[in-house]
């Protein structure tokens, strides 16, 4: 069973929406996947 719903949006709303994303992703520096993985070594 599926616990959701959706709604219908203009496509320049879903353009702009999806270029502040991306924007977003470049800024934090978010990766993309299992294959981006990096280990992090912390030591004091």
């Amino acid at each position: 069973m599926f616990n959701f719903s959706v709604k219908p949006i203009a496509k320049e709303d879903n353009g702009a929406g999806g270029s502040l994303l991306l924007s977003f992703y470049a800024k934090n520096r978010v990766i993309d996947g299992m294959a981006d993985g990096f280990i992090v070594k912390i030591v004091s």
